[in-house]
């Protein structure tokens, strides 16, 4: 399984402005929760699943992706058998399925789907440092920009230090048996530890080396590249906004 973590390419998603994507990513994950057509959350999920495909990438194949899909299966499967608004379709071991049912377990699940793509979609073509760049060009301050591509290199830094512990453990005689609760609170107890020492070991040793660079103590920062908006920047933020005035007005109209 692949881990999430951005790629070097040059696909048009990669060579996208860092908040071209950010702003496609918050405008999808808005207009998810005002849909109320399966119809078009299913081309939403169509659309997501080629911008996949369009950089040579199975999301199946990440880590963690299956879980999500199983994830959107069970809430499919709840909002069937517990939604009995509407008429029925059928009648399955006495749980009766009816239409607002089906359709209420598209609309959530096709939602959970979208948000978790868009987001694997944005960290997979998205550089933490171009991102920084970005927000520093705007007039933020390096020390807060600093935060954020801090936190997106640590976020798969740290699964992979929970899969070394872990494989550690069981080469150990560790076993993660949910009949035997003692035992399972000791390993787990004894996993949350070793994950803790090496959080405080990694921060520590990145306030020495931010220490030893002088860190903040010039209030202007040089740049490695500028960022800049390209003609494509332009269409797809053009494209993007007639979308939502065309969704707007639609909605409002009670078409969707």
């Amino acid at each position: 399984m692949r881990k999430i973590a951005y790629f070097p390419a040059d696909t048009m998603m990669h060579t996208l402005h860092p908040f071209t994507k950010f702003f496609f990513l918050l405008s999808i994950s808005v207009l998810v929760f005002f849909i109320e057509s399966p119809y078009l959350m299913l081309f939403f999920f169509g659309l997501l699943f080629g911008a996949f495909l369009s950089i040579c990438r199975n999301p199946f194949r990440y880590f963690g992706m299956r879980t999500t899909f199983l994830t959107a299966l069970a809430i499919a499967v709840i909002q069937c058998l517990f939604s009995k608004q509407g008429k029925e379709i059928t009648n399955l071991f006495g749980l009766s399925i009816t239409a607002i049912g089906l359709q209420r377990a598209i609309l959530i699940s096709l939602r959970f789907l979208i948000i978790i793509l868009g987001s694997y979609l944005f960290i997979l073509t998205t550089s933490p440092s171009d991102f920084t760049f970005a927000f520093m060009q705007l007039g933020v301050p390096y020390r807060y920009a600093f935060m954020i591509v801090t936190a997106m290199r640590l976020v798969p830094i740290f699964s992979i230090e929970g899969e070394r512990i872990n494989f550690a453990q069981r080469l150990r005689g560790a076993q993660y048996d949910v009949r035997k609760p003692r035992e399972l609170f000791f390993h787990m107890s004894a996993f949350l530890g070793a994950i803790l020492y090496s959080l405080v070991d990694r921060v520590n040793k990145l306030a020495v080396s931010m220490e030893g660079r002088s860190f903040g103590r010039y209030s202007i920062r040089t740049y490695q590249k500028r960022l800049s908006f390209t003609f494509r920047d332009g269409i797809l933020l053009g494209s993007l906004g007639l979308a939502i005035l065309l969704f707007s007005y639609l909605n409002w109209r009670g078409i969707l």
